[in-house]
């Protein structure tokens, strides 16, 4: 084993594999409990226990690992004394270094990876996440076809615990069934956290698109009655009107327009462009217009779900006038 191992990146089951496959390697070679050691970093965190714990022979002859966890809350001036400590000396076991993000540019950073392997745990994307959600579904004894496949990335985050949890209940919703399909898709699988609220602002975008005033006041009115913030569903309508220029003005694909925005996915996008043929550019600039003064007023104070029934009626009536 290495001397020291660098887990980071935002993916944590990939820290949670990386992490099972230390606990094993230590398990399997005996006097487990005794060489398994974690400590878990924190702002007034000092390394003094973990050098002794790095200092000391492990039980019996088998491998001994350290694991800190959440490195990156650790100051930097006690992760210099670590590296610092492990140039100069030879440590009895290994030390596993867990961090969410890490600066690769600090001088400590460079002399922690001068001294082991670096494990970069990166989210999946593009192919790569389609090829492991169609091999977990394989594993499994199901299948899913392209078109579904698209369909399930384009409604869940690529956040792995995320989208075991959405292939667990696709799984469980088939039965015996061998196929996932896209209606199963559509049906079962959750929007990720936030698209639920998003949807409902497409649908208010539906009715103002169709000049339907009523419809889009009842659907403004769910919203706050389900408890949504004002000031929360203010910048979801601002950002609804910014999918709607996307989708009209675009020259790439979705999925380049989608991530030049910053979109965690392209399915916001592709749903707006259902209605982006409804709305002329200059309506869509006037709009931005009326979300600049609704913002205002309810700054300075005014009523705040008076604003925005205000700026529904007049979306609406600016599309029941093109």
């Amino acid at each position: 084993m290495a001397k020291v191992y660098v887990i980071h990146g935002p993916e944590t089951v990939w820290h949670d594999e990386v992490l099972a496959a230390l606990q094993q390697r230590v398990l399997e070679s005996g006097f487990g409990e005794w060489n398994w050691s974690i400590y878990q970093g924190a702002r007034d965190f000092t390394v003094d226990d973990l050098l002794t714990d790095l200092a000391t022979l492990p039980w019996g002859a088998g491998e001994k690992v350290a694991v800190l966890k959440n490195a990156e809350r650790v100051s930097s001036e006690e992760l210099e004394r670590l590296a610092n400590w492990l140039q100069s000396q030879q440590p009895a076991g290994t030390l596993a270094l867990f961090f969410d993000k890490l600066d690769q540019r600090l001088k400590w950073v460079k002399g922690l990876l001068a001294l082991g392997e670096e494990v970069r745990c990166e989210a999946l994307q593009g192919d790569a996440l389609a090829r492991y959600i169609t091999d977990y579904c394989v594993l499994q004894g199901k299948t899913m076809k392209h078109k579904a496949c698209e369909l399930f990335m384009e409604m869940v985050s690529p956040d792995l615990n995320l989208v075991h949890n959405e292939l667990d209940k696709l799984i469980s919703f088939v039965g015996e069934r061998v196929e996932i399909t896209e209606r199963d898709v559509a049906v079962i699988t959750s929007l990720s956290p936030g698209e639920a609220e998003q949807n409902a602002v497409f649908a208010m975008t539906d009715h103002i698109a169709a000049g339907d005033q009523k419809g889009a006041l009842q659907v403004l009115e769910c919203l706050l009655n389900a408890g949504e913030s004002p000031f929360r569903i203010l910048p979801l309508i601002e950002r609804q009107l910014r999918l709607l220029l996307a989708a009209k003005t675009r020259t790439g694909s979705f999925e380049e327009t989608a991530q030049a925005m910053g979109e965690r996915s392209a399915y916001p996008l592709r749903k707006a462009s259902q209605y982006a043929g409804r709305f002329t550019l200059d309506q869509l600039y006037e709009g931005f217009g009326y979300i600049v003064e609704a913002d205002r007023e309810m700054k300075l104070g005014s009523p705040a779900e008076a604003v925005l029934q205000d700026l529904v009626v007049r979306l609406t009536v600016q599309q029941s006038q093109k």
